[in-house]
């Protein structure tokens, strides 16, 4: 069983997508509600693709696709802003509470794992700053940047990016104040002016180098490392809510998936992404809400609490018998109420959003559900149904 394999995992590495945030009220950007389908259906003269309003080679090109490209990520911030940890950040969370989490890597830009208590490496912090995380101690890697930072197109100046609109909040687009600054002193000294650039968001667009793909480089390595340092079955990869339609996180899952034969990959999205392609690479794919199934190896976890916890009470009650000669055992009423409760935790109820699971012969015995099995599926559900939950 794929939940209790999770549950019992001595580490885990994450990698997420847009998917995760959906349900915290922030949209992703390749569904029919998502930001590509808004900014087309919004700004049809001006990108042709909503895809466009994110690539540097297009973007920045006309004044009026500058223009847009700002307004949205000035609203994306403020969305960002509002938003809180959903069911899938929690869980990450509590892996590193567990001593179980190797490094999480997420492609989102909204910051979300920080306010779920996460370190994150933050490479436009100051070292000297008692916020900045080292990437030896960082919990979480932004793959993208984040829209927690505004720098200058110009001069590379860095500033905080406003959560709240109106007076003098920094947005993007705004004209750089350093810029402005160097300007006026040289107009002062009775020298020409100089152009002042326009902020933009610390985030990665298509078609443009990653400022930071050295360091990014050297923590994907030094984790790959340690996966292959200890070759254990007990080594989980999890893949959340992304179609892995990136090619630099494509490369990580595959990279980190092949680091050792004995570790598990599963993927874990509301649409099937698995091809031909991950044959030998994704162990497990699981068709399904990825909050419902974090929850479910989340129950797992409080029923392995409580039965612990019932088996510490009997044991200190058997000892208390042994050492004063008397019987001193727990009261049977009280046992049996924490049995109950171990077993109506063990029970779980059906997930919201069905979940399959297809089993098929591969390369390191990998398993991957794929539209043919799953319309096989659906045909045969009624004689054999096959569950993930089970």
């Amino acid at each position: 069983m794929l939940v209790k394999r999770v549950a019992g995992a001595r580490r885990v590495v994450v990698v997420t997508g847009a998917g995760i945030s959906v349900n915290c009220g922030i949209p992703d950007f390749r569904s029919s509600t998502g930001l590509f389908q808004q900014i087309q259906a919004a700004h049809s003269k001006v990108v042709s693709k909503g895809r466009d309003l994110f690539d540097a080679s297009v973007v920045f090109r006309s004044e009026q696709a500058a223009n847009v490209f700002y307004e949205w990520m000035t609203h994306l911030r403020h969305q960002c802003a509002d938003a809180q940890p959903g069911v899938v950040h929690q869980f990450i969370r509590e892996l590193a509470d567990r001593g179980m989490l190797l490094r999480s890597y997420t492609q989102n830009i909204d910051g979300l794992e920080r306010k779920a208590g996460l370190a994150v490496w933050d490479p436009y912090k100051p070292k000297d700053s008692p916020q900045y995380v080292s990437w030896q101690q960082a919990q979480s890697v932004p793959l993208h940047g984040t829209m927690e930072h505004l720098y200058c197109q110009l001069c590379s100046s860095s500033f905080p990016f406003s959560e709240q609109p109106g007076g003098t909040a920094l947005s993007a687009g705004d004209v750089c104040a350093d810029c402005m600054q160097r300007s006026e002193i040289r107009e002062a000294l009775g020298r020409r002016s100089l152009p002042a650039g326009k902020l933009r968001p610390a985030v990665v667009l298509y078609q443009e180098p990653h400022p930071h793909s050295e360091d990014i480089a050297k923590i994907i390595s030094h984790d790959t490392r340690a996966l292959k340092s200890r070759r254990t079955s007990h080594d989980i990869i999890l893949v959340f809510g992304t179609t892995l339609k990136v090619p630099g996180c494509r490369q990580l899952v595959k990279q980190l998936a092949t680091a050792s034969p004995q570790s598990t990959t599963i993927l874990v999205n509301n649409e099937p992404v698995c091809g031909r392609m991950w044959d030998g690479i994704v162990d497990y794919q699981v068709i399904g809400c990825v909050d419902d199934w974090c929850t479910r190896i989340r129950r797992v976890w409080n029923s392995q609490t409580k039965i612990t916890r019932w088996t510490a009470t009997t044991k200190s009650a058997a000892r208390k018998e042994n050492n004063c000669g008397t019987l001193a055992a727990v009261p049977q009423k009280t046992l049996s109420r924490k049995r109950k409760a171990v077993g109506s935790e063990t029970d779980e109820p059906g997930c919201k959003q069905q979940c399959v699971v297809q089993e098929l012969p591969a390369r390191r015995s990998k398993r991957i559900a794929t539209r043919s099995h799953l319309d096989r599926y659906q045909q045969q559900q009624s004689q054999r149904p096959l569950s993930i939950c089970t």
